[in-house]
């Protein structure tokens, strides 16, 4: 059985803050999910199935297509844009909780803080994709799916690292 250890880190500062950091805690939740959102991210950011029609695949960077393929709309490549902001994001935030977990040197009351400022913008960057690209392609598929569950497990993420901080500043309503 894997050893699982817990570290209790006090914040210098103004305030005092304690964070538990265990991969079997909320941290470690953190942690799954922004792991399991890249992984659905990136399968689906990289495939051709946002848009399956008869025997034609369309994905954000290639189509697989039977005859003329169509060329990109304005609309099109700024679902790119913000689909790749939202990659961004998401690898941003998977560096900000190695950090948290890992990285004993650094303020953790601050990286709890950006990991949930970066969490939520990096949601609002895949919905307004999502939305776009939703309303404007028939037929989506699972490409387009996996990334949508993998930006619902990010959203997650951020209301968990919420919790955590609050947790950590003894907030307890």
């Amino acid at each position: 059985m894997p050893v699982i250890k817990t570290t209790t880190v006090s914040s210098s500062g103004n305030s005092a803050s304690v964070h538990t950091i265990s991969f079997k805690g909320i941290s470690g939740g953190i942690f799954f999910c922004l792991a399991l959102a890249l992984v659905l991210y990136v399968v689906g950011f990289a495939t051709t199935g946002w848009t399956i029609v008869l025997n034609s695949h369309f994905g954000l960077w290639e189509s697989c297509v039977c005859g003329r393929a169509p060329s990109g709309a304005d609309w099109f490549r700024a679902v790119q844009a913000m689909i790749i902001i939202g990659h961004v994001g998401l690898v941003a935030c998977m560096i900000c909780v190695f950090i948290y977990m890992c990285v004993h040197a650094v303020n953790k009351t601050n990286t709890i803080l950006a990991l949930t400022i970066i969490c939520f913008v990096t949601v609002l960057f895949m919905l307004v994709g999502f939305i776009v690209y939703g309303a404007k392609a028939t037929n989506v598929s699972w490409s387009f799916v996996l990334c949508v569950v993998g930006g619902i497990f990010t959203l997650i993420a951020g209301v968990l690292s919420v919790v955590q901080m609050r947790q950590s500043r003894g907030i307890t309503d």
